[in-house]
């Protein structure tokens, strides 16, 4: 008996999260199109074009619709059977409420599973597509990739440069502006303008100075410097956010070696995981508060708490987060632990009279 329970359970479950995945995707896509109207409008876009948008968003659509419909599928149906007494059956044939919330935890273990996959693959590459389609109308091609005020420490060696950009069709070659190397002796050497070429593992610097440690600046034709980064430019200076899981571990590992700040990225990897982690534990929440639930509307009602409350406090973290005040993982992980911290509180009372 426990077990056709719990499989009825299941099947409701997921019948349930398809439509709720089906309605958040439709209101946040609503939503894209109507910021996107003007600009579609002016730039004459076909439906076909709107469509491809739309499929390339797709999986942030997932990012956010998954932990969301998971919780809106477990109250709904534990609502539902509130209504119907069969909750109260159950607890009649001797069945624990505690043993509903073992099924359900497993399959939100699952829906995790497969958020995990779409926010660490199939999100950052559907990105770069979208940004590709909306460059196309802004620039006929896409922009480079470019940053600003990059450092590098390689062995006792300090590069700096103002400004990196990657070649548009070189991969492995980039422009740099406003140059400064210190070397280990200390000696500075400063240039306008260089080129980083990865597969030859070099900076070339040019129009510059080489200021010893001791003596007057002497001016500088050129000068070839070794820059042992075992990356393209292309790759270094690709936002993160359309970074699989894989790239953003070993740009890690990358910048790690380099010397650069890798905060933002251990924050971005561990935020991923964390809001795929957060399908599970809404859904340990979800199912401790299913049993108090005594009907449908109530499982709404508690949707709505739950996921503002998760937003609400998901927000303040990564703001926390800018400020200096929480490091990478403490902002990333925290919402999560505290809804894992409730559910688990909950689900210990749930067999309580």
């Amino acid at each position: 008996m426990p077990e056709r329970l719990a499989r009825s359970l299941i099947r409701e479950t997921s019948g349930l999260f398809v439509l709720g995945i089906a309605g958040v995707t439709l209101l946040l896509s609503i939503d894209l199109l109507s910021v996107l109207a003007r600009f579609l409008i002016e730039q004459e876009a076909s439906l076909a074009t709107i469509g491809r948008l739309l499929l390339a968003k797709l999986p942030w659509f997932l990012h956010l619709a998954l932990p969301v419909a998971a919780v809106f599928a477990v109250l709904v149906a534990g609502g539902r059977m509130a209504r119907d007494s069969e909750l109260k059956a159950a607890q009649a044939g001797g069945i624990a409420p505690r043993a509903l919330i073992v099924p359900l935890v497993a399959w939100g273990l699952a829906v995790s599973a497969l958020a995990v996959v779409n926010n660490g693959m199939w999100e950052p590459r559907a990105e770069r597509t979208y940004q590709r389609i909306i460059d196309g109308f802004l620039y006929g091609r896409a922009p480079t990739a470019s940053d600003r005020d990059v450092s590098f420490l390689l062995g006792d060696t300090i590069f700096h440069a103002a400004r990196i950009r990657a070649d548009r069709d070189d991969p492995s070659v980039a422009s740099l502006e406003g140059i400064l190397v210190r070397l280990e002796d200390g000696t500075l050497l400063t240039a306008r303008r260089g080129t980083w070429r990865s597969q030859e593992r070099e900076w070339i610097l040019a129009d510059g100075w080489e200021v010893p440690v001791e003596g007057d600046p002497i001016e500088s034709d050129g000068v070839t410097l070794p820059f042992d980064l075992p990356a393209d430019p292309s790759e270094t200076l690709a936002r993160g956010e359309t970074l699989t899981l894989e790239e953003i571990q070993s740009r890690i590992v990358e910048q790690r070696l380099a010397g650069s700040d890798v905060r933002d990225l251990r924050f971005e990897l561990h935020r991923r995981l964390a809001d795929a982690a957060s399908a599970a534990v809404f859904v340990l929440a979800a199912a401790a508060l299913a049993l108090r639930v005594r009907g449908q509307a109530g499982g709404v009602a508690w949707t709505i708490v739950l996921v503002a409350g998760f937003w609400a406090v998901w927000t303040f973290s990564a703001a926390l987060y800018e400020q200096g005040v929480l490091g990478p993982i403490a902002a990333a992980w925290g919402t999560p632990a505290v809804v894992a911290a409730v559910g688990a509180s909950l689900a210990l009372r749930s067999d309580a009279p």
